[in-house]
């Protein structure tokens, strides 16, 4: 297999990609820029909405009515982020972003809410610690389950605003990376030796087990001596140590945290594989229900929100920002449909455990492949 580079030579900063020029995404931007003509975020909307209520009616998607201003005008918006950066300080700078984007374009008062890792994020949102959430395709997809299966949830719909769009495509694929003087040159080179995997990770664990198994290769041989991090960027600043510091041979990273990197840093790591396509991450709000009904003031509040996010592609300060520091054009309507792919995967291998702890602090000594895990597939 010839040896990838992530370098692309002569790369300047990142362009926003053309925009797919699919039947469906053309179908949405008319629609976008019919309601945005027709009424937009400065007037009362009367579009119906476009709704399918999945999952025991506790999962809803689908275009909103955008909502008179005067009605979310200092209203509060709890708005939670899962790690999505390889520096805390560009995690601040993007909610930072963010917040006052949404703010100016709704009205809204918007609180950003930081998370360490992703079971913290996932927590405080099924807590009803935020209102609304950026979440991993992954973690949303749990979350979902949860919101279908938990009784103490019953009074709470959980509504799939939007989904991510990146070079004209709602997908990605995750990266097997290792460091570029190290010997490994392909996939199954990395198998039995230290590789680093994300906790409740899309791209970071559950798929690259779908991907080595797709090569032939037996995951718990192949996984034998994994460890397991709470983020990205734990695993990405393992593999750029010197030699002589490295934990890890190999491991598995979103690709945007390693596009994004400094040409230097980007030329120490080599390519391995790269996943299968993957729906990118989603945008979900936490809507209670009142008499059987959904909060009318929450639900307003999540649909400026899906609004804002809608246009937040075309407005020139914040694509530009959006494209530096989280590598998005921007968003689409979520369509809960569009995670079934990462639900069959996920009822294939979710119930596969590797790895050792493997957290820059406190970490685990000795360990290694623990065993597939006693539960059902897909039970986590």
């Amino acid at each position: 297999m010839p040896v990838a580079r992530l370098h692309r030579p002569g790369a300047g900063p990142r362009r926003r990609a053309a925009r797919s020029s699919t039947p469906g995404r053309a179908g949405e931007r008319v629609l976008r820029a019919g309601l945005a003509a027709a009424c937009g975020l400065a007037a009362a909307c009367t579009t119906t909405e476009r709704v399918e209520t999945r999952a025991g009616e506790t999962v809803a998607s689908g275009l909103l009515p955008a909502p008179d201003p005067p009605d979310v005008a200092g209203k509060p918006l709890r708005l939670l982020f899962i790690p999505f950066a390889a520096s805390r300080e560009t995690e601040r700078a993007s909610a930072a972003n963010l917040e006052s984007y949404v703010e100016a374009r709704t009205g809204l008062v918007v609180e950003p809410i930081l998370t360490e890792n992703y079971q913290e994020a996932a927590r405080r949102f099924v807590d009803g610690e935020a209102d609304a959430a950026f979440l991993a395709p992954l973690l949303y997809v749990e979350v979902a389950e949860r919101f279908a299966r938990d009784p103490a949830l019953r009074d709470v719909r959980l509504r799939l605003l939007l989904a991510a769009v990146s070079g004209g495509s709602p997908s990605y694929v995750g990266y097997v990376v290792a460091p570029a003087d190290g010997p490994l040159r392909e996939l199954r080179d990395a198998a039995g030796l230290p590789f680093g995997l994300i906790e409740d990770s899309t791209s970071g664990y559950l798929y690259p087990i779908d991907l080595v198994e797709s090569r032939g290769l037996d995951p718990a041989e192949f996984f034998r001596e994994a460890r397991i991090y709470r983020t990205h960027g734990e695993v990405l600043a393992d593999l750029l140590r010197p030699p002589g510091e490295r934990r890890l041979a190999a491991g598995a990273l979103y690709h945007n945290i390693v596009d994004t990197l400094p040409a230097d840093a980007r030329n120490r790591l080599r390519l391995l594989a790269k996943t299968a396509r993957i729906p990118r991450d989603a945008v979900a709000a936490r809507i209670p229900l009142v008499g059987g009904r959904e909060d009318p003031e929450r639900l307003r509040a999540a649909a400026a929100l899906q609004h804002a996010l809608l246009a937040a592609g075309d407005d020139p300060a914040m694509a530009a920002s959006l494209r530096e520091e989280i590598g998005y054009d921007g968003w689409i309507v979520g369509d809960d449909r569009r995670y079934d792919a990462i639900r069959r995967v996920r009822q294939r291998f979710g119930h596969y455990r590797f790895g050792a702890p493997g957290a820059t602090e406190g970490e685990a000594e000795g360990g290694g492949f623990a065993g597939a895990a006693t539960e059902a597939p897909g039970e986590r």
